[in-house]
């Protein structure tokens, strides 16, 4: 009988072996998304066309980079391209490059570039093409498309314009594309908010009347679908033909996921009521889930920690939570010299993996059989599955190659929830 000691040692023998294999059974879901790409909208005075922002970001660790004297070196080309009707109506294309001072720099994970593009459009329907590719060998890493839809901010006086979502406010320093009313104000263009970002801000003109006289009341609700969770306000006063504002809005507390901010502009004493919505996220993070919800993050340890492990995280004081959890991550790190934790990395990308695609009716993935074999040896080299076979339910194997395992699971009640059946190649149970 194999000891939880021995199956952690053999866990984390298949981190650095399992994942590193051609998995046909299994897609990365989960991969970094190289290339990002939004949009907002102000109204052009003087003109009829409407001032439309482009917003792109790469991150560079994901970029083929190639050794260039003592550094690294890699180059890319934006084109973006704004086609109505099928027909293009306007483009541009951006040729850039990013050098590293080292290899470790070339693939950290935390390095990107972001970069706007302006066009000047009439009020329509367009479709925004963006494309990033590798000029040296004219391959394609990620297109990007999106419906746009402008209507007039002339027309309708007073009236907002479209949502800039901001990662970053500082005071201007130096010359920068992303000032705006004195201050350097760097777009989130994923729109993902989390744990190094725990407020979303929001960037609006309102565009007002000339004889209008008063303050204005800005009331922000963060929504999950229709459930309201956040509700903040703010007076401030006009300033001229157009008042340019932010909105900070704290989201501790909230769970990753979709969310949608409202904006709901009122003035006292007058009859005005404007509105504006739109999406964002709130990533996923480790660090969030210990602050938010400890008990979870500690229980998700289960196929790595140790029995002793986990009863001190699980007796902790609310005080230490977060450095115990911090020292026992850091005691698994393979690199502990490098800012990167692969252990850690790989185990939550494994974790979120399953919860993406074995939770069922409510269960979460990770806690599933299917997800405590995932988690603790990593994707499959291959899956056979046996949908449909004669007088007997659906079953599948998961086969291990290097590892010489091989795990069978069977939908036991026809519900689609797939269970470890014995005799079964481990005893992994036991983590359960």
């Amino acid at each position: 009988m194999r000891t939880i000691c021995s199956m952690i040692l053999i866990a984390i023998a298949a981190f650095s072996s399992a994942a590193a294999q051609d998995n046909p059974g299994i897609t990365d879901e989960l991969a970094q998304q190289p290339f990002w790409v939004d949009h907002t909208v102000f109204r052009q005075s003087q003109s009829d066309s409407l001032e439309v922002e482009i917003y792109y970001k790469i991150y560079s660790s994901l970029l083929p980079f190639h050794k260039w004297g003592n550094k690294f070196k890699a180059e890319y080309v934006v084109d973006i391209i704004v086609n109505k009707k099928g027909k293009q109506v306007t483009g541009t294309s951006n040729e850039g490059e990013i050098v590293a001072d080292s290899y470790e720099a070339s693939i950290s994970k935390d390095d990107f570039i972001i970069n706007r593009v302006l066009f000047h459009l009439l009020p329509d329907d367009y479709q925004l093409i963006a494309r990033l590719s590798d000029p040296g060998s004219g391959e394609l890493i990620a297109p990007v498309k999106d419906d746009l839809k402008f209507k007039d901010l002339g027309k309708k006086i007073p009236e907002i314009s479209g949502f800039e979502f901001i990662r970053e406010v500082t005071p201007v320093t130096e010359d920068s594309q992303f000032v705006r009313s004195g201050l350097r104000m760097i777009p989130s263009v994923s729109r993902i908010y989390g744990e190094d970002e725990p407020e979303v801000i929001i960037y609006y003109e309102i565009y007002n009347l000339p004889d209008f006289r008063g303050e204005y009341l800005a009331i922000c609700d963060i929504l999950d679908r229709d459930k309201k969770l956040i509700s903040d306000s703010s007076m401030f006063p006009l300033d001229g033909q157009v008042t340019f504002h932010l909105e900070k809005i704290a989201i501790n507390g909230l769970l990753p996921g979709e969310y949608r901010v409202e904006l709901t502009i009122k003035s006292p004493g007058n009859d005005l009521k404007l509105t504006r919505e739109d999406d964002f996220k709130i990533a996923w993070s480790a660090t969030g889930l210990v602050k938010n919800d400890y008990r979870t993050a500690v229980e998700q340890l289960r196929y790595i920690a140790t029995s002793d492990q986990m009863k001190q995280l699980q007796d902790a004081l609310e005080k230490d939570r977060l450095r115990l959890w911090d020292e026992f991550w850091k005691s698994q790190d393979p690199t502990p010299t490098t800012a990167e934790n692969e252990k850690k990395d790989e185990y939550y990308k494994r974790l979120r993996y399953a919860d993406l695609n074995f939770g069922h009716f409510g269960r979460d993935g990770w806690k599933t059989d299917m997800g405590m074999v995932y988690i603790t040896y990593g994707p499959p080299d291959e899956i056979e599955r046996h949908p449909f076979d004669i007088d007997a339910k659906p079953y599948q194997f998961w086969y291990y190659y290097n590892l010489r395992r091989v795990f069978r699971f069977v939908d036991v009640n026809g519900y689609g929830e797939y269970e470890l059946i014995y005799p079964y190649d481990g005893d992994t149970r036991k983590f359960r």
